[in-house]
């Protein structure tokens, strides 16, 4: 009998020493885990803590193992929080989302307590999120219950997580999320703005009455009003019609330009229109859609609108009334939705005056009269222009001309009758012809003619020749001199030697440059 006992305590005494062992294993994991991590008994006293739980709390292990949980809590304040944040099993997952997001109202509270004990008597797992003041950390933490046979809790785990680093890198997340959101704010309005320059990068002006017209294009554009652009041949009617479908709500639908004077009064019906198959002699097996359907949902520029036949105008003038079209050979309408521009050289006033435009169709279309000015009313525009069709062609033919003062002077003196695009097609072949890097006055009267620049430079002059040409000579050396700031940069501009630039400016009284 006595050996069978000391085979007992033998035994047991072998069981207590791996208990031990693991006991100790466990510990040292435990240790090497950046979670705090206390243990508590089933009479709520504290029989382990690691490492980390020291680091998160400040608590050292002979201030709290082997005391009760209510003691340590009484004697050593954790936390200041009015409440803790429970959270649900479900929610463990986003519990830092829940507490950084500021939804502490919507959310479960306790009066704060040792989770140790609170688990010991509910006999469940508990989380909560709170604040350890002392040590300036956020944390969650997470009490879970050991039962034996009898559902009796013989042990609870508590295991404390900071969360400090994640609240501050979220923080400073949010701060950068924020410094990102002003600056695509800022680059949103910049690319709003660079879109709206483009958008009217076409209309190049500094000249007041030009300016008038954009403010007019900037207000029409986004409504669909039937617009009619009026001005003299090579204006930039066109140019404007195209900037107001480009800004206009209809701007991803279809554009349609029709040059009413470039087709034949026989055609210009069906082309506008369309027809039904077999309407006529010739006519498609298909039919056809005019222009004015494909231009459904979009805009339509009915370009020469005062070369149009007097006999197509009532059903022009039905379009803009019912908004709805029937082709030719057809029997019923079609519904469309245009917004219709229409631009003319002519006076139409004069024309209906003389029958040959009907008078309602002139108010249909006259909604929104746009008047272009021509060039010559807009002299302070012309170096604005020449500049950007200097460097539009000197980039299309890899040229890197420029002009002096007396070209620019020369240009902006001509009366341009063909207006901008006679401008435009005047400074291609200026690019164009010869290889000298600089366009001087005599490249443009060799160039472009010298009869008409002779007739633009004498036609204001006013008393003898001898006064006009000092007044020309003056104005040329004045301008050339503002532009070089030397007298030595003029000469040499002019083909002149820098005495005689010295001396004509003291004979023409041009005293500052």
């Amino acid at each position: 009998m006595n050996n069978v006992n000391m085979n007992e305590i033998g035994y047991k005494s072998d069981e207590q020493d791996l208990f031990k062992k693991r006991e100790a294993d466990a510990l040292a994991i435990a240790d090497s885990i950046s979670d705090g991590i206390y243990i508590t008994d089933k009479n709520g006293i504290v029989t382990a803590i690691n490492k980390a739980f020291t680091e998160i709390t400040g608590i050292k292990a002979a201030d709290i193992v082997g005391k009760n949980m209510q003691q340590v809590w009484n004697n050593v304040v954790l936390n200041s929080d009015p409440a803790f944040i429970e959270i649900k099993p479900e929610d463990k997952a986003n519990a830092f989302d829940m507490f950084n997001n500021g939804k502490k109202k919507t959310l479960k509270t306790r009066k704060p307590c040792s989770i140790a004990l609170l688990v010991l008597k509910e006999k469940k797992s508990i989380s909560v999120l709170t604040t350890i003041d002392r040590m300036n950390k956020r944390v969650l933490i997470t009490g879970t219950p050991f039962l034996d046979e009898d559902k009796n809790v013989v042990q609870v785990l508590t295991i404390i997580k900071d969360l400090t680093e994640l609240f501050v890198l979220r923080e400073k997340l949010e701060e950068v999320e924020k410094e990102k959101a002003k600056y695509l704010s800022e680059i949103k309005n910049l690319k709003k703005d660079i879109k709206e320059r483009q958008l009217y990068k076409d209309l190049i002006s500094k000249s007041s009455s030009m300016d008038k017209v954009i403010k007019l294009i900037e207000n029409v554009s986004k409504t669909d009003a039937t617009i009619l652009i009026t001005g003299e041949t090579g204006v930039g009617k066109e140019v404007v019609a195209r900037t107001i479908f480009k800004n206009s709500k209809r701007a991803n639908g279809p554009y349609i330009r029709v040059n009413c004077a470039a087709i034949p009064e026989n055609l210009l019906e069906s082309e506008l229109f369309g027809y039904e198959k077999g309407s006529f002699t010739g006519a498609s097996q298909n039919g056809k859609l005019g222009l004015f359907e494909m231009a459904n949902n979009g805009t339509i520029l009915l370009d020469e609108i005062g070369e149009i036949p007097v006999k197509l105008q009532p059903k022009l003038l039905r379009v803009l009334q019912e908004r709805e079209i029937k082709r030719i050979g057809g029997t019923s309408n079609i519904k469309i939705d245009v917004r219709v521009i229409a631009a003319t050289n002519l006076n139409l006033e004069d024309e209906v005056k003389k029958g040959n435009f009907r008078e309602d169709l002139y108010y249909r279309l006259n909604v929104i009269p746009i008047e272009l000015p021509p060039l010559r009313e807009r002299k302070e525009d012309i170096s604005l222009l020449v500049y950007n069709f200097l460097g539009k062609f000197n980039k299309a033919y890899g040229k890197t001309k420029d002009f002096d003062i007396t070209a620019l002077e020369i240009l902006e003196n001509y009366s341009w009758p063909g207006n901008v695009r006679e401008l435009e097609n005047s400074i291609e072949r200026l690019v164009v012809i010869g290889d000298e890097h600089l366009i001087t006055r005599n490249t443009i009267l060799s160039v472009l003619g010298q009869d008409k620049f002779y007739e633009a430079s004498t036609e204001t002059i006013d008393g003898t020749l001898k006064e006009a040409v000092d007044k020309f000579e003056r104005n040329i050396l004045e301008k050339t001199l503002k532009s070089c700031g030397s007298t030595y940069k003029a000469a040499k501009i002019l083909g002149i030697t820098q005495s005689t630039v010295v001396r004509k400016a003291k004979a023409l009284g041009i005293t500052e440059w």
